[in-house]
């Protein structure tokens, strides 16, 4: 999908190339970068410095956006319906402005190079938010890395761009909100940034593809329709659980509890909060999890990537500064010991797995027997009476798929119960050991849509579908595509990380060398021309320079 994004700004500067030559300027000038931005400024009557916002990421898309509607109206295509084709479809429409026959360019009327800085601000701004809510809904979304669940493969601070083309966009159920905010309103983490007074029915536009196999996601939390204000990081479900437990209360009583209180807030499906994990299983697929190893099908899986596992060692002579050195950071060690002795589990990155084990005195993976329920490990379905299982030793596990059928036990219920109920919208209960969905009794079920299993390449510290179960396919929101910015708490700019793609096996290489090269052409290039200009102007006469 980054490729395509590549394809349609090539698109758009070949297009620059025939605008630039009807505008009176040289055509090969599109073809420099940034450069090609200076000199498109210039044509359309607006101030130079706008570079600086274009090239600046995210809101450079906002700014091409207001640029490409300027040049439409250059060629007199004026009317909303051309502005809205000119921005969703620019990779087309430049260029047919620039080579059809039939279009000239007309330039700014007078009227609109003169017109007030606040005005032309104040009218760019407007339609800067509308093009940018059209494109943040329908094509790309900025979104960072809040956690290490997908460690190494997406690191926190990685600064991403989310293709939404590439499973298909969804039309907003809520289409009341505050611009750029998600549900909660900025500097606050309780205050709706939305209101549910209109309502749309759940709409997906086609796209590129479906979710795949080991396909890197980005989707609603699925248990993210409720949350305990308190802490947004602790899920309300397992919050209620946990409780209920260490107090000997039932789930009921704890929810009636937090109700009362005020202690929750309600979203709905495209406003609940958004996670990123890879896809392990797909509709259709048994999953299973023994030990470090997935299996899909009864075969075992080859994970893209470096997944990450909690080990438990013993180092007398290690100190920290030794485990940053090969890329071991805070966050990872759960528990120092003292006298320099580390006796801890900590999550080791593959690449440096091999270093690490020289260095040690003795280590192992830290995993939990088969068989076995943890207590503090809350699994799904979170039955422990019918299923024994935890975060390395989970399943088997059906993925249901729509239009499949399967027959209802009580001992199977939980498995499905939040599908029936929640993402598929039915009244369930069970009476004298019968279920009933929708006043019926009923034995089988048939699922409405497809889900797919969720998991974090940081195994053993993430909250993924070993813990809240099924992704359904309405709650999938895209694709990361490109990271353009990597930023670490500890090592600050990550500069091997900035300018790449996003792929099933992690990073591309760094393409940043690549801009700042780029850059530094145009700066010497601009400094040549500049040059060159003042050189002509000391060789003219006398009398031509005073004329001018």
């Amino acid at each position: 999908m980054g490729y395509v994004l590549l394809v349609c700004f090539i698109l758009l500067f070949v297009g620059l190339y025939g605008v630039f030559k009807k505008a009176g300027e040289q055509g090969w000038k599109a073809l420099v970068p940034v450069y090609n931005i200076v000199i498109w400024l210039k044509i359309l009557h607006k101030p130079w410095w706008w570079v600086f916002l274009v090239i600046v990421p995210a809101v450079g898309f906002y700014m091409i956006a207001i640029m490409v509607v300027l040049t439409a109206n250059c060629f007199g295509k004026r009317k909303f319906g051309e502005h809205v084709i000119a921005v969703v479809g620019f990779f087309g429409f430049i260029p047919w402005l620039g080579f059809s026959k039939e279009l000239e360019w007309l330039g700014a009327p007078k009227q609109e190079q003169k017109r007030h800085w606040l005005k032309e601000w104040g009218e760019a701004a407007v339609f800067a938010v509308v093009a940018a809510t059209l494109i943040r809904t329908f094509f790309f979304e900025a979104f960072v890395i809040p956690s290490g669940s997908m460690e190494s493969t997406l690191r926190i601070g990685d600064y991403l761009f989310v293709s939404k083309m590439s499973y298909g966009a969804k039309v907003p159920s809520i289409p009341l909100k505050i611009p750029f905010t998600h549900n909660t309103l900025p500097f606050t983490e309780t205050t709706p940034s939305y209101v549910d007074w209109v309502t749309i029915p759940e709409i997906r536009l086609p796209g590129w593809s479906d979710v795949k196999r080991n396909d890197i996601v980005v989707f609603n939390f699925p248990e993210g329709d409720t949350v305990w204000i308190k802490n947004r990081n602790t899920t309300y479900y397992g919050y209620m659980r946990e409780l209920a437990r260490n107090e000997n209360r039932t789930v009921a009583d704890v929810r009636k509890q937090l109700i009362e209180g005020d202690s929750i807030i309600v979203h709905p499906v495209d406003k609940e909060d958004n996670y990123v994990k890879r896809c392990v299983a797909i509709a259709g697929d048994v999953l299973e999890v023994r030990g470090t190893q997935i299996f899909i099908n009864k075969k075992e899986e080859i994970t893209p990537g470096f997944p990450q596992f909690f080990w438990k060692f013993n180092a007398s002579n290690l100190t920290m500064d030794d485990l940053y050195d090969i890329g071991i950071a805070d966050d990872y060690v759960i528990q120092i010991g003292g006298d320099s002795v580390f006796n801890n589990m900590v999550d080791v990155p593959n690449p440096s797995l091999r270093q690490f084990l020289s260095m040690v005195d003795t280590a192992s993976p830290w995993l939990y027997p088969a068989g076995v329920s943890i207590a503090d490990d809350d699994v799904f379905p979170h039955d422990t009476t019918h299923f024994k299982w935890n975060r390395d030793n989970f399943g088997p596990l059906w993925i249901p798929k729509e239009g499949a059928t399967v027959n209802l036990t009580i001992d199977s219920l939980p498995i499905y119960e939040r599908i029936i109920t929640v993402y598929e919208d039915n009244k369930l209960y069970v009476k004298n050991g019968v279920i009933y969905i929708n006043d019926q009794p009923a034995t089988k079920y048939t699922f409405k849509q497809n889900y797919y299993f969720m998991m974090g390449d940081n195994r053993h510290n993430s909250l993924d579908s070993r813990y809240w179960g099924f992704v359904p396919q309405d709650h999938i929101v895209g694709k990361p595509v490109f990271v353009w910015l990597s930023r670490g708490e500890r090592e600050g700019l990550r500069t091997d990380r900035m300018m790449s793609f996003v792929s099933p096996d992690g990073l591309s290489k760094s393409y940043l060398n690549y801009v700042v090269v780029l850059i530094a052409l145009y700066i010497g290039w601009s400094l040549y021309q500049s040059k060159k200009k003042k050189d002509a102007e000391k060789k003219k006469p006398a009398f031509q320079k005073k004329k001018k």
